[in-house]
């Protein structure tokens, strides 16, 4: 039917699939970035409590297992494709088991977190990309949700980067 939108398989009854991309650029070298990006003290260290980052015998590298939970937040899955800049474009992908959710497993659940990150005339330019299964009423607020909450990533970034001195 004209205007609907297709239901992805595995979605529950009125849940819709649900992309937030963001592109920033930093004026970090790319190896830098890259590097940042894929230490687990990045994501383990600094969380405020009651929320936490587990790894689960490693890191950044395919298979690893890999939480983030707290009240309202279940994201457990597992490291996919982890590619460094062979092809000029570096490369992460997390996928979230079934289960996973954001405020309640009615409302939200991710299904993937991807980032990539390439070289750029002023440095590096970061791309990261949530997806999700959100339930069809709760899209808008989950888009605003996903821009407030990722807009204080390339402040955290250019915090933990910047030179001493």
């Amino acid at each position: 039917m004209a205007g609907e939108i297709e239901v992805p398989a595995g979605a529950p009854p009125g849940f819709v699939a649900h992309v937030h991309r963001y592109t920033f650029s930093t004026p970090h070298p790319p190896s830098r970035v890259w590097a940042w990006l894929n230490d687990p003290a990045t994501f383990t260290e600094g969380q405020i409590w009651p929320y936490r980052v587990e790894f689960v015998n490693g890191g950044f590298e395919p298979g690893v297992l890999n939480v983030h939970h707290g009240p309202f937040l279940n994201l457990a899955g597992a490291i996919g494709d982890v590619l460094g800049f062979e092809q000029g474009v570096a490369y992460r992908d997390l996928k979230y088991f079934y289960g996973s959710y954001v405020i309640s497993p009615r409302l939200v659940r991710p299904t993937r977190l991807q980032f990539w990150a390439e070289g750029s005339a002023d440095g590096t330019l970061v791309t990261l990309q949530v997806d999700s299964l959100v339930r069809r009423r709760f899209g808008r607020t989950w888009s605003l949700l996903q821009r407030v909450f990722w807009s204080r990533f390339p402040r955290w970034m250019a915090s933990a980067l910047q030179d001493p001195g």
